[in-house]
């Protein structure tokens, strides 16, 4: 018997094929009984089973399976039509079966006046919270309007089944039944007057301004119709078979009834969808000047694959049913309800982002663009649940798991980065249109008036396109990474090389790094802002655009220079903080200076007080007296200091009160003069000479002044 340890441990060896164990179970010191146990569990182990090699004839072979099966219950309950014509007779049987002193008529004229009486009480309760309103009708959120009004709607749709169901408990019999014949209409009736308040508030056939769906009154009135026709040609036919099936009518001819009021409704819809697919493409692009690529190929496309998505989806769900699947009414309902309303909201998302663009209304713009992704993400997410797709049961080593992951990281990167971005964008784009208002409030002048030096807008005004542009490379950037890492990819290296090629990079493009660096101090010290006029030495103008590498100068002559930041060496600014402009003129010699001297004092007083220039002053005009002396007269000399890109409006106000000033006080303004003499006993010729020698002196005076 001292064997037979031996021959275990050689048997537990052979069957063992990792020699890892071997090496980290040390079975020297078990007993017979413990080796024994560990023999019987290895070699009970299941082997994993070799996964199946796709056979394309075994494929084939399920298919053709499939369609055999679809076919024989197809044809199993067409056979069962004959049976039809006595269902009615069947259902009026069973009823009435069995009843104490109550008819089905009782029960009906009950059911009439609990459905009546709730009906009045929603109607009372609507009524009521009317006169709560808080969104106007010319309010800029058509669809905070619609809410309310379907939150509204949704109550009094409450206070109808509770009425109703409380009248029913209070007056009507205890039949089993009536019961369920009550709860399965009163379902019906409710589910048509909530789609009906739903479409009327969403397309609101007489009251123009609060519909959203841009349509004309006709077809939005025949959208609201064949809504409730559709809604209530479904809802009683389900519900009549649900009430076939209570009462024990099941069967063929109960499975064909239900394909009867399925394909029925699918009809209506169809016909719905394509009697307003207009309309549906109108709606799209309305709000828009121009509409993109993109937008008119879905308004082109949208109402012909959602006319074809409803049928398929009815015949898709036949089919599931018949292979022994689960019969997903629901979620086919939903995903065409989906596919009609999908389109009109989030056309009513662009034209509210449209309309609160350029607001003040800063917060409702930015939930407006988020609100359109997260609708996307909302419908997508709505749609896996009511398809019933569970992505975590599947193995998490398998690839369709591991594909499924990688798809929501990098739709929720990109969602929440879009977020953020619409978020950032709305934000400085409102304050760039606030620095706008304000630069345009205090330059108080058209630019036409502004010839050379303009007043430079501020620094945050200057900088915030920058920003802008850095927070989307930003955003573009770790979209990019937390995508690549979703994938497996080691974005470590991957850094660590775009580092060194950067690099690498920047030792080849020294003029590139240089303009960059550059720029990033010459905005850091604030040297230049946009709307400023500069001079950085071979160019001037006024600031225009401002990139990484390089600024926009646009001359007051029209021409755009494009100037890198490495190659300014010196800027000069026109238009930071002050400006000063001197005048001259000439009087003659003859002229009383102190007078002069009092004329433009007063001219000076009489220009502070001009409404159009007043606050454009920093410094007063004033004369600063004889200046200079040449042939002509005196030289005065006058000056003021303003505002950036003001000197030259007030410029104009002072030449001419100056003129009005001096022709009021008759002082003329000094003009150049040439005096000729010519000798009486002199002949023609040498008159003649001596003339043309005396206008070429004039001449030549009159280009020197």
């Amino acid at each position: 018997m001292k064997i037979l340890p031996f021959l275990l441990t050689l048997a537990l060896c052979f069957c063992i094929s990792t020699p890892t164990v071997m090496a980290t179970e040390d079975i020297s010191g078990l007993s017979d009984k413990e080796v024994r146990a560990l023999l019987i569990e290895r070699l009970e182990e299941p082997e994993a089973p070799p996964e199946p090699a796709f056979n394309p004839a075994e494929m084939a072979y399920k298919i053709q399976l499939g369609f055999t099966k679809v076919h024989a219950r197809a044809s199993t309950l067409l056979g069962a039509y004959d049976q039809l014509p006595g269902l009615p007779a069947k259902w009026w049987e069973r009823i009435n079966k069995g009843r104490d002193g109550t008819t089905f008529g009782t029960f009906l004229v009950t059911f009439l006046l609990c459905i009546g009486t709730g009906l009045f009480a929603s109607a009372i309760v609507k009524k009521k919270l009317s006169h709560l309103a808080v969104v106007e009708t010319k309010d800029l959120s058509l669809i905070a309007g619609f809410s309310e009004r379907l939150f509204r709607h949704g109550i009094g749709v409450v206070v109808l089944i509770i009425v109703a169901t409380a009248g029913y408990f209070i007056f009507a019999s205890g039949d089993q039944r009536d019961r369920t014949l009550f709860f399965f209409y009163l379902s019906a009736v409710a589910i048509i007057v909530f789609i009906a308040g739903g479409s009327r508030a969403l397309f609101e056939p007489d009251a123009p301004d609060l519909r959203i769906p841009f349509m004309s009154d006709h077809d939005a009135r025949s959208f609201h119709r064949c809504i409730l026709a559709s809604t209530a040609f479904g809802a009683f036919g389900f519900f009549s078979c649900a009430s076939f099936a209570a009462l024990g009518i099941n069967g063929d001819v109960h499975d064909l009834l239900l394909l009867i009021v399925g394909a029925g409704t699918t009809f209506l819809l169809s016909f719905t969808i394509w009697r307003h697919r207009h309309a549906i493409s109108s709606d799209i692009l309305a709000g828009r000047l121009k509409p993109s690529v993109g937008r008119q190929l879905v308004s082109k496309f949208w109402p012909f694959m959602t006319f074809i998505a409803v049928p398929s989806l009815f015949i898709g769900l036949l089919i599931n049913i018949f292979l022994g699947g689960l019969p997903l009414y629901g979620a086919a309902l939903f995903t065409v309800v989906t596919l009609i309303l999908l389109p009109i909201a989030e056309a009513a998302l662009s034209r509210a982002i449209i309309r609160l663009e350029g607001t003040e209304f800063t917060v409702a713009t930015i939930v407006a663009r988020v609100s359109r992704i997260a609708l996307l993400l909302l419908v997508a997410l709505s749609l896996a649940i009511v398809w019933r797709i569970n992505f975590t049961a599947v193995d998490d080593d398998s690839v369709g798991a591991q594909i499924f992951q990688m798809l929501i990281q990098i739709t929720a990167t990109v969602a929440v980065a879009y977020a953020v971005w619409q978020i950032l964008r709305v934000f400085l784009d409102q304050k760039i249109a606030e620095e706008d208002k304000a630069f345009a409030r205090e330059a108080g002048m058209p630019d036409m008036e502004a010839e050379e030096i303009g007043a430079g807008m501020s620094r945050t005004r200057t900088l915030l396109p920058l920003l802008r542009r850095a927070a989307l490379i930003l955003l573009f950037t770790a979209v990019i990474l937390v995508s690549l890492a979703a994938m497996g990819v080691d974005t470590g290296p991957l850094l660590a090389g775009a580092g060194v090629v950067g690099l690498a990079i920047g030792f080849g493009s020294q003029t590139l790094v240089k303009d960059v660096v550059s720029g990033f101090f010459f905005l850091l010290e604030d040297a230049f802002r946009l709307g400023e006029y500069i001079d950085v030495g071979k160019s001037k103008g006024t600031v225009e655009s401002i990139s990484v590498r390089s600024l926009k100068l646009r001359h007051h002559r029209g021409a755009l220079n494009t100037v890198p930041f490495g190659s300014v060496d010196v800027i000069e600014n026109f238009s930071r903080d002050w400006a000063i402009m001197k005048l001259k003129v000439r009087v003659p010699f003859e002229t009383d200076l102190n007078m002069v001297r009092k004329l433009l004092k007063k001219v000076g007083q009489e220009l502070g007080e001009v409404e159009a220039i007043r606050d454009d002053f920093l410094q007063p005009f004033k004369a600063q007296g004889a200046v200079e002396v040449d042939d002509y007269g005196f030289v005065i000399s006058t000056k003021f200091m303003s505002k950036p890109g003001k000197q030259f409006s007030i410029r104009r106000y002072a030449f001419q009160a100056m003129q009005d000033a001096f022709e009021e006080n008759g002082i003329p303004f000094s003009r150049p003069r040439v005096r000729v003499v010519i000798d009486e006993d002199a002949d023609a010729a040498d008159k003649n000479k001596a003339a043309k020698a005396a206008a070429g002196a004039a001449i030549a005076a009159m280009s020197k002044v």
